[in-house]
């Protein structure tokens, strides 16, 4: 074959160096587990009206009252009379949720849905009932149980264990994972997979000198994986979860360490992820989250700052000799060559912070410890941008402004000399071998101000916040010499406390632009072609990109020739013939598919075959 397509397709070829990663949270918005109830925690008690206490809880969080259930999918701020999105999207919550508990009680509807088929199976104290919910739902739900009994023994409103709320359309939750939540990795190859929200690391510390001991952790049996602060666990998903996800997605896995984990917490923490993550993955540890942040919700930097003083060092010196106790104790678990190989150290700081922060921290690694290079794979910031915070700036306007705010943290040639070149020429010089990463970054539309907030979330959903993405992440990142860019966050949704999702909806991920920017970056396609000696190459295009799913299908032949064309998904699995083998004349042809019906949102594909050689082009759909 004279022609030769130089086709880098991560899942079928070989695989693009961009390294991004992504944040996920619990939950993420259209859903994490089958069981809603794994990450939905709001219990009333059906006596008082009032949030169930640490009295009216068994040691798993458990009411042991009757109790309202309360689940609410509104957008942001329906509960006020008002929406920030101007698209006003909901999620589609309707259909048949299959609902039980162990224990004996009566279940009703008190919003939002009905109950039927309401049974008890007292050979396995276990009962059931379905919670249908029509197509007009707003997304709030509340179903009462009354007259509970955990037992047959037990008096009435003596409360229930166990209770699940599967999702429309499964019937048991024995796979955990919603399957679109998990298909979403499936379809993008992400580098890693940041677990600080998910684990819910920011305000889940004691108050110094407590410690967090491993006793303390969630655990898969807890009643939920969000916080559930009547058993005192502020903590989010357990650390098994986080081991069967990274797995499951075979992503590296980076995760928060509680500033108050105490050693041995950190050492059966090594251990359980030793035993459990797979060992072609990497680990990315790090000290809590934004220990530097002094605003509601980050009292790790309370920790920080009262067992600073305690040790009689400052702040960002107990920031940076943490780092190295982790590295200390990861180490001492995973053996000799594991640090700055598989288990990855990385030290974070506030983006201005590098001269005033992070350098002071790596002179005192170096004087105390030795060359931070022997702990600390890289050293990493946000690398957020953001506009639109004039009244009446329309989505252009607000697209440079992010632009000019990308632009602006490339070099800081002011005061602080923080921009990601100097991040970058830093970590260079410690020698460290992860260099400069982010932790996390991307538009940044939130703060609670509802200035603007109608074109604010438009703009997020726009082609062209798409091309900022790509400018942010490609040319003001890896290609200055950025190692790794932590996306926040995989879903959100799209209010004035922030816009960070690539989707509002994880069944529909497509549904804006952001998605499939970063499936083109990470599935990028070369589609460079050596010319063959007698110029058979045809002149290949396919259009529009993006697509709705239909498409033309364009290419001249300088000669007659046998054509095939294929549809292949971002797995790399052939869906569909678009035409068999068959001869074409020579000039310009036109294909026209329709496709639209069928083709789900995501990256695509498509494959000609001229006279036995193979040319390649990617389309996006977008739904």
């Amino acid at each position: 074959m004279k022609t030769r397509l130089l086709l880098l397709f991560c899942f079928f070829i070989s695989l693009l160096h961009a390294q991004i990663g992504v944040n996920i949270g619990l939950p993420e918005r259209g859903g994490t587990y089958i069981d809603l109830a794994r990450e939905n925690y709001r219990w009333n008690s059906l006596n008082t009206g009032n949030p169930v206490g640490s009295g009216q809880v068994d040691g798993r969080g458990w009411p042991t009252v009757d109790a309202q259930y309360i689940v609410d999918f509104r957008p942001v701020a329906e509960w006020t009379g008002s929406i920030d999105d101007p698209e006003v999207y909901r999620l589609d919550v309707s259909g048949v949720w299959k609902c039980s508990f162990k224990g004996q009680g009566a279940a009703s509807a008190a919003s939002g849905g009905s109950v039927q088929n309401l049974q008890y199976n007292a050979a396995t104290n276990t009962t059931t009932f379905d919670f249908v919910v029509a197509s007009n739902s707003n997304g709030l739900f509340l179903i009462n149980l009354a007259n509970t009994r955990r037992t047959p023994a037990d008096p009435l409103n003596s409360g229930f264990t166990d209770f699940k709320m599967l999702r429309p359309g499964y019937t048991d939750d024995s796979a955990l994972f919603y399957p679109p939540f998990l298909q979403l990795f499936d379809s993008i190859r992400f580098s890693a997979i940041r677990y600080m929200v998910f684990t819910e690391a920011n305000g889940s510390d004691p108050t110094y000198p407590a410690a967090t001991e491993w006793t303390d952790r969630k655990l898969p049996t807890d009643a939920a994986q969000t916080a559930v602060p009547t058993i005192g666990k502020r903590v989010g998903g357990c650390w098994e979860h986080v081991i069967d996800l990274a797995n499951r997605t075979q992503t590296d896995a980076w995760i928060n360490v509680p500033i108050s984990a105490s050693a041995d917490y950190v050492t059966q923490l090594a251990t359980m992820l030793k035993n459990g993550i797979d060992p072609n993955l990497n680990i990315y540890v790090e000290s809590s989250n934004e220990v530097w942040n002094t605003a509601p919700g980050f009292e790790q930097s309370q920790y920080n700052k009262a067992q600073a003083a305690a040790l009689g060092i400052g702040e960002q010196e107990n920031h940076a000799r943490r780092a190295v106790e982790l590295a200390q104790l990861f180490g001492a678990v995973f053996g000799p060559g594991a640090l700055n190989g598989r288990i990855r150290v990385v030290l974070c700081s506030h983006q201005p912070m590098l001269k005033w922060w992070v350098e002071p921290m790596l002179q005192y690694i170096q004087t105390h410890f030795g060359p931070p290079s022997n702990y600390l794979y890289a050293i990493g910031c946000q690398t957020y941008f953001s506009g639109g915070a004039q009244n009446g700036e329309s989505v252009a306007q607000i697209l440079n402004d992010c632009h000019a705010s990308i632009t602006g943290q490339i070099t800081d040639m002011g005061i602080n000399e923080a921009g990601r070149t100097q991040w970058i020429a830093r970590a260079n010089a410690w020698n460290l071998p992860g260099g400069f990463v982010s932790y996390e970054g991307g538009p940044d539309h939130g703060g609670g101000s509802t200035v603007n907030i109608g074109n604010r979330i438009l703009a997020e959903r726009s082609a062209g916040m798409c091309d900022e993405m790509r400018y942010n992440l490609d040319d003001a990142f890896l290609q200055l010499g950025g190692n790794l860019a932590m996306q926040f966050t995989l879903t959100s949704g799209y209010n004035r406390y922030g816009c960070w999702g690539l989707t509002d909806d994880v069944n529909y991920p497509h549904r804006n632009f952001k998605f499939a920017c970063l499936q083109d970056l990470l599935n990028e396609v070369s589609t460079d072609v050596e010319a063959p000696a007698d110029e058979s190459a045809p002149d290949f295009s396919v259009f529009p990109n993006p697509s709705k799913g239909s498409f033309t299908l364009a290419f001249s032949l300088k000669n007659t020739a046998l054509c095939a064309a294929e549809l292949y998904n971002a797995t790399g699995k052939r869906i569909r013939v678009i035409f068999s083998e068959k001869p074409f004349p020579a000039g310009e042809n036109r294909i026209d598919t329709a496709e639209g019906a069928v083709l789900a949102g995501g990256l695509y594909f498509v494959k000609l075959s001229v006279a036995g050689d193979a040319f390649w082009k990617r389309i996006v759909v977008v739904r």
